[in-house]
């Protein structure tokens, strides 16, 4: 893609959409000891372990490749690295995308509610955009993410809420894991730092989880 970019449009600026599996596997121990950064690369995915390693170094492997080729070719590059897009359709529009799928099943009580650490998918494409247009971002890579992950018990109550004033499921029977407690980085604590870098620099401000998960619901 960047070659062929390059091919017809010789001033070409590429923005690169990666995702929080290029900056963590599973359990891995952020760089610093706490959370993690734009500095932070997935080093322990394995191709073929099984299906979620082999997912997350994928995202990597493209992503380090990309900036491979970018610094080969001259290109400026910015990536994107987003968490679990969550948020709602183009008004007017359905979507059969797997996090819509997903918060359905959330609040008819289909499958436990669980934690994730996530982006609005509004606040994801207004990053894209602006990283397209802003000189400054070149050669800098981005976290789309809220700073801590949501508990599931947060998120089934904000449910809970929506599915009592709207009638779109049955409160009595959403069920939140409570067994899964955040893996290296506990639930609560802070798992990213995107914030400050978002505002300054791209002059994104994530909105809150609860939001999200309101809009999408209704």
């Amino acid at each position: 893609v960047i070659r062929c970019a390059l091919k017809y449009a010789p001033n070409v600026k590429v923005v690169v959409t990666s995702s929080m599996a290029a900056v963590r596997a599973t359990d891995q121990t952020p760089k610093n000891g706490q959370f993690y950064t734009q500095e932070d690369w997935n080093t322990k995915s394995e191709l073929g372990k099984n299906w979620g390693q082999s997912y997350q170094w994928s995202k990597a492997e493209s992503e380090r490749r990309a900036w491979e080729l970018s610094k080969e070719l001259g290109v400026d590059m910015v990536s994107l690295c987003p968490s679990f897009v969550f948020g709602p359709p183009v008004k007017g529009s359905t979507s059969s995308s797997y996090s819509i799928t997903l918060v359905g099943q959330w609040i008819r009580g289909e499958s436990e509610v669980q934690s994730r650490l996530c982006v609005d998918v509004r606040d994801a494409a207004l990053a894209h955009v602006r990283a397209g247009r802003r000189a400054e971002a070149n050669g800098k890579r981005y976290i789309l993410s809220s700073e801590e992950r949501l508990s599931s018990v947060d998120v089934g109550v904000v449910l809970r809420k929506i599915a009592t004033e709207t009638g779109l499921g049955d409160p009595e029977s959403i069920v939140c894991d409570t067994n899964f407690d955040g893996g290296a980085i506990k639930i609560g604590d802070k798992e990213v730092e995107a914030t400050e870098r978002l505002a300054t620099e791209l002059g994104v401000t994530c909105r809150p989880n609860e939001d999200t998960f309101r809009d999408m619901a209704e």
